[in-house]
Formats: structure tokens, sequence, C-alpha cells
């Protein structure tokens, strides 16, 4: 564009005679002048027009690669059935439900894992094959030519004029949240029932299992000398015993849960700084029991000193266990992670009676946790 000004202001100076040509030449100056500042002016703003652009891009390709790297593929519902929950971050779960008359073939429950792959397998409705016990004729009856029929309740209507039992414990079991019963759950004709598994009974009016106390109720079969334990779904039979003689200290077992130390020889440093007393406490908790939660009080029924120091001696980090002061005279087991049972778990917790002068004495509570394999 710059050429062609250029060409069109010189032919039109040829034309031009001398006085005029050094007139004309100042006027064709500052018109060149005006053609270049524009042209300045349009190539600044071209650009910053594509800096601002390619700065746009960059954010949009930076924005797609970030989300990608947290998610999973999208998942589509299956034929003849339902998806709940469309969130594709890690970490998240969607569940499916197959409609009346379909069973779920692959997995209820899909999580978006680290690797943004989806577990288990990809969930798909069958027909469920025709039982013939679990149709039955419908009521129907007919008015102005129009026939209508109805199902007690328990049924769903089938063409054909069939009722079809609604399976509840196939219908409800993907979630947790809407589950019907605690543990298994029974489909009957019409209904269904819960099933709670031994050591339990189950609380119709609630659909829930409550535990059995086996100890209670002389359920138990422990010998003479051994403590029954309920615990939740069962119970167990303990002998608590005090340790053996050792470095010139021994122990005398003053009750059930409890041993004391004899008195020391006033020679015997080991004896004088072994623990005054050990007892023996058991505790049943369910498994995945919320947290953090407080699972025992240590107080001193008589205390030496000025206040108590409680300290994990044996078992410290135990799958979330730990002691916290909650006053001057007295300490709290805390259970900080939630635990999965089967299991047992023990600890010992020092507490020491503390004065000006330092440690006064020291008691052993050693805590045994029976964890049930089931969460209620």
């Amino acid at each position: 564009m710059m050429k062609v000004l250029l060409l069109a202001v010189a032919l039109h100076l040829l034309g031009l005679s001398a006085g005029q040509i050094c007139s004309e030449q100042r006027e064709a100056l500052r018109t060149l002048r005006q053609v270049q500042k524009i042209l300045g002016e349009h190539e600044a703003s071209y650009l910053r027009g594509m800096r601002s652009l390619n700065r746009r891009l960059n954010q949009l390709r930076s924005h797609l690669q970030k989300d990608g790297k947290d998610s999973c593929p999208p998942l589509k519902p299956p034929r003849h059935g339902r998806m709940l929950g469309g969130k594709v971050k890690v970490g998240h779960e969607v569940h499916f439900l197959c409609y009346p008359g379909y069973r779920l073939l692959g997995s209820e429950t899909r999580t978006c894992q680290d690797n943004r792959t989806w577990s288990g397998l990809t969930a798909s409705c069958a027909e469920s094959p025709t039982n013939s016990s679990n149709l039955r004729p419908a009521r129907c009856s007919s008015f102005q030519g129009t026939q209508h029929c109805t199902c007690e309740a328990g049924y769903v209507i089938q063409p054909g004029g069939l009722c079809q039992d609604i399976d509840e414990c196939g219908l409800f079991h993907g979630s947790l949240l809407a589950k019907i019963c605690v543990h298994e759950c029974v489909n009957t004709p019409g209904s269904y029932h819960c099933v709670c598994p031994q050591g339990y009974i189950l609380d119709s009016s609630q659909n829930s299992c409550q535990d059995i106390d086996e100890c209670e109720s002389e359920q138990n079969a422990c010998a003479g000398g051994q403590i029954c334990v309920n615990l939740y779904g069962g119970f167990t039979c303990v002998r608590p015993e005090c340790p053996k003689p050792k470095h010139n200290t021994t122990y005398l077992k003053t009750s059930a849960h409890q041993c004391e130390r004899t008195p020391c020889h006033v020679s015997s440093a080991a004896c004088l700084d072994a623990p005054h007393s050990i007892s023996f406490h058991y505790i049943a908790v369910q498994s995945q029991l919320p947290v953090p939660r407080v699972l025992f009080t240590m107080t001193a029924p008589r205390s030496l000193g000025d206040s108590q120091r409680f300290t994990i001696t044996r078992g410290k980090g135990q799958r979330g266990l730990e002691v916290r002061q909650a006053g001057r005279h007295r300490g709290e087991l805390i259970l900080g992670k939630s635990l999965s049972g089967p299991a047992e778990v023990q600890v010992d917790v020092e507490m020491a009676e503390m004065s000006a002068q330092g440690v006064l004495g020291r008691h052993i509570f050693t805590v045994t946790l029976f964890v049930s394999q089931y969460p209620f």
C-alpha cells in the first residue's frame, strides 16, 4: 500500500511546474508522514491483538490440561437403568440402578481413581428371568369401556394384566444411604425381611441389628477365673495376669482387673522405679466408628502428687490412638482414626504422679480394644 501511495505522488509531481513542485513536495511529504503514522498505529494495534489472542489461547490450553489431570472419562447410565452422581473428579463415586424387571451386571459403584480410570466393571442391566412365583393376576375393573388394573402393595403392574413382585432388596441395595437393611435383605413375594449376623438380634421397628449381650444372658462358656467380655456380635473370655517377678519386683493380684506392686527393699532401685499398679480394661467398638472419639478416661482414686502426666508407653501410634491431658488429675484415650475389624488393639498408658520434687509413682492402664466386623 505504501508503494502505491508513493507512485501516485510521483506521477502527480511530474505534471507540475517548478514552483508548484516545491509546494506539492512539502504537501506530499506531510501526507506520507501521516500515512506512515496511520500504518504504524495499525501495525501496533495488530501486534497487541495477536499477543492478547495468544495469551488467551495459552490460558485455555492450560485450563483444559489441568481439568484433564484430575478427571475420569464421563460414564453413561446403563440401558434400562439409571446412574446416580455425575461428577468425574478423582475420588468421586457414581452408582447404578436397574429398573424393575432388570438385574444389574457389573459394578454397582465405581470410583474415579488417582490414575484417572474408573474402578470396577462396566454396569449394564439385563432382563430378569420371569419367575412365576413372583407373578400374580392383577385386580381389574371396567368403566365405560375402559379397563383399569391395580396391584397389591409390593407389586408393579405388567402387560397382560399381571402383577410382578418388586425386589426391594435389589432396588435399594446400591446406595448405603438408601439401604433398607443394615446387614442382609431377603426378598419375599410382595415384601422383604432383614436378617442379622450371628450375635445380633433384629429390631424390626427400625430394621436394625442389636447386639446380644452373651455375658448378661449367660450364653458364654468362660471357665472359672476367666472374665466374660461382651463384644459387638459375640464375646470373649479373658484372664488378666500380673507380670512375673523380675529385678526384685513382684506384683499381687488385688482384684479381677488389677495388680499391685508388693513393698520394695529400700536398696532396690529397679523395684522402686516399677509401676505401683497395673489395671486391665477391655473395650468393644464397632468397625468404622466415627472419629475423633474418647474411648477411655483415666483418673487416680487417690492422688499422691500435685498432678498426673499421661503417656502411651506401649503401642504408641497404634492405629491412630493417642492420649490427651483432660485436667490435672485426668487423662483421655482418644481414637483419632477409624478402625476396621475384626481386629484386636492393645496399648499401655502410663499415669505418672507428679510433684515439685519429680515423679512420685507410676500406674499402668493396659487397654485392649476389640473391633467388631460390622459398623453396627
